[in-house]
């Protein structure tokens, strides 16, 4: 009888040491979990902060290069206006003494041959 009230004692004893044993491992473990989730935060944080702003810079490259593209556009679109409307005499000299040069160039050319 004494033998096995002893059996019980340790039984409940070992009971006690595993459930203890148990518990600090599970606290320990949620504890590393719990830093382990907020370095992991934090690096996430810093990259998200470094893309943000890499993403607000190229933005801005973006917007500056479309402004150059509208002003050449317009300016462009300008000469091109300018260059197709002949009100004078003087304009179409001006436009018209390229191309009777090569005229020009190309009958002395073939009358070389």
């Amino acid at each position: 009888m004494q033998n096995l009230s002893l059996q019980e004692q340790y039984a409940k004893s070992v009971r006690t040491e595993v459930s203890d044993c148990v518990y600090n491992i599970y606290h320990q473990v949620k504890a590393q979990e719990k830093e382990a989730i907020n370095e992991l935060m934090q690096y996430v944080q810093a990259n998200s902060d470094q893309m943000e702003k890499d993403i607000t810079a190229c933005a801005g490259k973006v917007k500056s290069a479309t402004e150059a593209a509208e002003k050449a556009s317009k300016h462009i679109s300008e000469s091109v206006k300018r260059f197709c409307t002949v009100r004078t005499i003087g304009d179409l000299l001006y436009y018209a003494a390229p191309v009777a040069v090569m005229i020009d160039v190309l009958l002395r050319l073939f009358d070389f041959i």
